[in-house]
């Protein structure tokens, strides 16, 4: 069972249409080159100095312009029925999106090395890539090779009972984002000073890619429930009577049926298709 809620499902659905959250989640990238969203590109992340451990809102977040503020302001606009439909459609496809990027350490990041963009990474053997990529999209190539739906079963086997239950304790966007900042930390510390990184490393730092993953994946589900039992009822008092949803991974390359909503887990930019987990 999912862990999306029936009236959350409905509200999805009547937004998103036939689009299934995983594609949803990847437009925020994708209209990335439309200059009609450039006032969206500081949204994606959220930079503090190299000396402070812990982001400061007033200082790194100013006018909630960045990705921590975006989080709270497109779930708000996504679930209020005053808004045009394709307003809160959109607010839902930036809320997904910027939830997974959140969850990515390097999203909360340096602005000096535009979270990790500049720092260039040679990756098994030959593969020239830089910081940022790496924990966006190598190491989990690496670890799936075109196997999405293995990876999303792994993924999900090893989610931990009281993690999970911690994860849906916590939701803040503040706190999500201190915890990218502190695994950044450890990033830079750990990178070798050649910047040539292995299977050793892969070994080494694939658990928590895959951990911010299955934490992305939890806090969107739950955060989306509690935002959508919140909505103004303009929506609520509608029909809400939907499908199961089946518990298996969709294939990315089908697309599911307008009532089967997966969890995504959305990698951003350079992967070919979204990573889904299914929580049960």
């Amino acid at each position: 069972m999912t862990r999306l809620t029936p009236q959350t499902r409905a509200a999805i659905i009547e937004l998103l249409g036939n689009d299934d959250l995983a594609k949803a989640g990847l437009w925020a990238d994708q209209i990335r080159g439309d200059s009609k969203y450039d006032w969206a590109k500081p949204l994606h992340y959220v930079n503090a100095p190299r000396n402070e451990n812990s982001i400061v809102l007033e200082r790194d977040c100013a006018k909630g312009e960045c990705v921590v503020g975006a989080i709270t302001r497109f779930l708000a606009v996504a679930t209020d029925s005053t808004k045009p439909i394709e307003e809160r459609r959109e607010a839902l496809k930036f809320a997904i999106h910027f939830i997974g990027d959140l969850h990515q350490p390097l999203h909360a990041g340096y602005a000096d090395d535009m979270g990790g963009n500049r720092i260039q990474v040679i990756a098994f053997g030959d593969k020239k890539t830089n910081l940022h990529a790496l924990w966006d999209t190598v190491l989990i190539h690496h670890k799936s090779q075109g196997d999405w739906r293995g990876l999303a079963k792994a993924i999900e086997t090893d989610m931990p009972a009281k993690e999970v239950a911690q994860w849906e304790g916590n939701l803040d966007p503040l706190a999500w984002g201190n915890e990218s900042r502190a695994i950044t930390r450890v990033i830079y510390n750990d990178l070798p000073a050649d910047a040539k990184v292995g299977q050793q490393y892969y070994e080494s730092n694939f658990p928590t890619v895959a951990r911010r993953l299955a934490a992305g994946g939890v806090r969107l589900a739950a955060a989306l429930n509690k935002t959508f039992a919140a909505q103004k009822p303009a929506l609520k008092n509608r029909d809400l009577s939907v499908s199961p949803v089946p518990p298996s991974t969709p294939n990315p390359a089908e697309k599911p049926s307008p009532k089967a909503v997966p969890i995504p887990i959305v990698v951003p930019v350079l992967v070919p298709a979204p990573v889904t987990v299914p929580v049960p």
